[in-house]
């Protein structure tokens, strides 16, 4: 109520003394205009010479008579004369000079008082209850107008010159003629002119005599010195401030922004994640802090091509683990910090620099940085995610991309998962939202009855009162009122009850009785041979190598071909066993084929591999390469590996996963006909930005991409079936209510045909009670426990 009745008291206060300001000037302005009418309007007479004494008047001549020729009417009096009458009819030249002359006058001087009276006090006032709102500790406001300004002038540039240039100019003006009009007590029309003449012309008239014109040009030479030292120290002034800026070293005064600590290869994808978000707490400005200079950081960013949006971003030279740094992009008032993982470092450096920042965050002040946010990590190492989660408890949500390796075993067997996966994350199209299970009817249902309350949505999981995630719960599992339930939508206008079913599950169970699930084609446990490309330490070779232990039969075999020598291999292998706490089990690395950097796209290199007796083939990226030169390396490898095959074995299908770094890449190996490629750079960037915005992403995709959480599989409906045979008209709730009858699954898409008849990925299909034609090739995805 306080800051209410203040907020009222300064709206009144500012009224009033604009409303004063503009009286005291229209009452000195009113006793002018009479002057300005009467004696403006009138033609000035030429000064009269001196006259010769007069002659002798000569003997008078009778002189012929004409009639005198007529004045041309000016051509603005013809203009106007059809439209304003006969009171335009008698006005020349210098008349109409004078009254546009003095509509100009008036117009300018009016906008000069429109600046001071209404705009800049506006402009004022707003940045102050920005400020306010902001809530920004340990910072003045006059450091956030310095800050806010500068940011303006760095950004704007000439722009923002030349309107600081036009405020300056009409500002002098106004002053100027008003000043005059008062001293004078003249018109200040007139003052605005002989203020424009004195600011843009020498001030000596022509016309006077020697010795006032010496004054004159010494005063204006003096004028002209003092002028440009004034100028000089003016341009010092800014210059320094816009040298502070450029170097980075003036503070960031915002509230609720983001910092980003560190420049990595994912800060591309995450900033262009981040510009497409729509939720309405997602911040507008990003702050990011590197070692790099400010200018570096923001070539950088411009060389990447980074479509940053409607983002505002601001950078800032110092180290993360810094806390005098880290407070000059605000990390103690921001809403998020985000801590990407670099991948030009080795794993357990990269980790240890996160250790260091993440202790001197939490050791600030009484609850440490960030005051009321909270921090995303990427950890490298799998086994620092409960390091780092207990390091800064409460504040700290970490993600580790070691999963994937996993993920990408899955989507060798089963084309098709990571487009699947890669869909379910990030800010285009359907997202992870939370609702109360009382807001959406589900209070005391099971979690087996959700699928069928949910229109528009699709259900996976449940967030309890004490914070704790169950993805994939129990489905006897009883919804509380006060339980979040969690789901795939499209936004947040999706999240409606029902006030009845789609379907009676029960009755439908009872229909078509009981049946459980089992796998046709499971995949799992099967002797395997394997190629591994460009195996490289920080690339997810290892994490690769151990999913297919888990997965295959013991005596699989693995090929390893890249650029590193064979000792260096089975080193990395060995130091990701010790890590990992783990070994090879079933799979043995037989040959490790090094070949050198500059020819591992060549013909004959690659046709020492037996490509027809592979199994699966992963092709990764060599990021160390850049993410275009890896790129141009990958595509080039598969086009070979394509045409040998084709020409010693066409009968053999060449369905390899590949791994790139940027979307031109995959349209590219799509018009080779690859379609099973991952990016796994952009996926965990896009996972950071959902866990950057919202906690609850963390709590899902951290269950997803675990060891031993939930994963993701693409089945055939008929291992849900048993005894029913499979049906060749179906709807969504039909499969939910397979899936829920026969495993401890959420089923969340399916696969349909497109306009060319090849097969994409729908998830969260939203018409659910639509029937579709149904094949034995058509499939379904879930999420399911490991």
């Amino acid at each position: 109520a306080t800051d209410e009745l203040g907020s009222k008291m300064k709206m009144a206060a500012t009224a009033m003394v604009r409303g004063l300001l503009i009286a005291c000037l229209l009452a000195q302005a009113s006793g002018l205009v009479a002057r300005e009418h009467e004696t403006a309007l009138q033609a000035p007479q030429p000064p009269q010479a001196p006259q010769p004494p007069a002659a002798p008047a000569p003997a008078p001549k009778a002189e012929p008579t004409y009639a005198p020729a007529p004045t041309p009417m000016p051509m603005i009096t013809r203009m106007l004369k059809p439209i304003l009458g006969n009171r335009v009819a008698g006005m020349g030249q210098h008349q109409w000079w004078v009254v546009i002359r003095t509509a100009i006058g008036w117009a300018v001087l009016l906008y000069g008082i429109w600046m001071w009276t209404w705009w800049l006090p506006s402009l004022y006032f707003r940045m102050y209850d920005a400020y306010e709102k902001e809530n920004i500790d340990g910072r003045t406001f006059k450091q956030y107008l310095t800050y806010h300004f500068n940011y303006w002038m760095a950004s704007g540039g000439i722009s923002a010159m030349f309107q600081l240039l036009v405020i300056g100019i009409l500002t002098l003006l106004t002053l100027g003629a008003f000043i005059y009009a008062i001293m004078m007590q003249d018109s200040p029309v007139r003052g605005l002119w002989l203020c424009t003449v004195w600011a843009f012309a020498a001030s000596v008239d022509p016309a006077v005599t020697a010795m006032e014109g010496g004054v004159g040009m010494i005063a204006t030479f003096g004028g002209l010195v003092l002028l440009a030292v004034l100028l000089t120290t003016i341009s010092d002034f800014f210059a320094e401030q816009q040298r502070k800026s450029n170097e980075g070293r003036d503070p960031i005064v915002e509230g609720g922004h983001l910092v980003l600590l560190g420049l990595s290869s994912q800060t591309k994808q995450f900033l262009e994640e981040l510009a497409i978000c729509e939720a309405n707490n997602a911040p507008k400005t990003v702050a990011i802090l590197d070692t790099m200079p400010k200018s570096e950081i923001e070539e950088e960013i411009k060389r990447q091509n980074t479509k940053t949006g409607d983002l505002k971003i601001v950078c800032r030279n110092g180290l993360p683990s810094s806390a005098a740094d880290l407070w000059k992009v605000g990390a103690d008032v921001c809403s998020r910090i985000v801590i990407l993982d670099e991948p030009s470092l080795p794993r357990d450096e990269a980790d240890a620099i996160t250790f260091g920042t993440l202790l001197t965050l939490r050791g600030q002040g009484n609850c440490g940085w960030p005051h009321g946010g909270h921090i995303a990590v990427q950890c490298c190492l799998g086994k620092n995610v409960t390091f780092m989660n207990n390091l800064y408890p409460g504040k700290t949500f970490v993600l580790s991309g070691e999963r994937l390796g996993r993920l990408m075993v899955q989507s060798a067997q089963d084309q098709g998962l990571c487009p699947i996966f890669n869909a379910i994350i990030g800010f285009e199209g359907d997202e992870f939202y939370s609702s109360k299970a009382g807001d959406l009817g589900l209070a005391g249902k099971s979690f087996q009855e959700a699928p069928f309350w949910c229109e528009h949505t699709v259900p996976i999981g449940i967030r309890d009162s004490s914070g704790t995630y169950h993805i994939n719960p129990e489905k006897s599992y009883k919804m509380k009122k006060d339980d979040e339930v969690i789901l795939l939508a499209e936004d947040d206008d999706a999240l409606v009850p029902l006030s009845k079913p789609m379907m009676d599950f029960e009755a439908w169970k009872m229909k078509f009785g009981s049946a459980k699930f089992e796998e046709a084609d499971p995949n799992d446990n099967e002797v395997v041979r394997v190629l591994i490309c460009n195996f490289t330490e920080r690339g997810y070779g290892c994490a690769i190598l151990f999913a297919l232990d888990e997965m295959c039969g013991a005596g699989s075999e693995c090929d390893i071909f890249c650029s590193l020598s064979e000792e260096d291999v089975m080193s990395i292998i060995k130091n990701a066993e010790e890590e990992t706490e783990r070994c090879l089990k079933n799979l043995k690395v037989k040959h490790i084929h090094t070949v050198p950097q500059h020819q591992m796209t060549s013909r004959h290199k690659i046709n020492i591999l037996q490509l027809k007796e592979y199994h699966f083939q992963f092709v990764l990226a060599d990021a160390a390469l850049g993410f275009q030169k890896a790129d141009e390396q990958t595509v080039a490898m598969i086009i070979q590996m394509k045409t040998l095959l084709q020409e010693s074995s066409p009968d053999v299908k060449f369905e390899p996963l590949v791994e790139v770094c940027t979307p031109n890449a995959t349209l590219q190996l799509e018009l080779c006909g690859i379609k099973n490629t991952i990016n796994t750079i952009s996926m965990m960037s896009k996972a950071m930005a959902l866990v950057a915005i919202d906690t609850l992403a963390h709590g899902v995709l951290s269950d997803l991409l675990s060891a031993t959480g939930n994963n993701m599989d693409i089945t055939f409906l008929q291992d849900y079936l048993g005894k029913q045979p499979l049906p060749t008209q179906i709807t969504f709730v039909e499969v939910a209510a397979m899936v829920n009858r026969a495993a401890q699954q959420v089923v969340i898409g399916w696969s349909e045909r497109n306009e060319e008849g090849e097969q994409v990925w729908v998830v969260n299909p939203k018409n659910k009670v639509q029937p579709r034609a149904w094949t034995a090739e058509d499939k379904i995805v879930v999420i399911k426990d490991v």
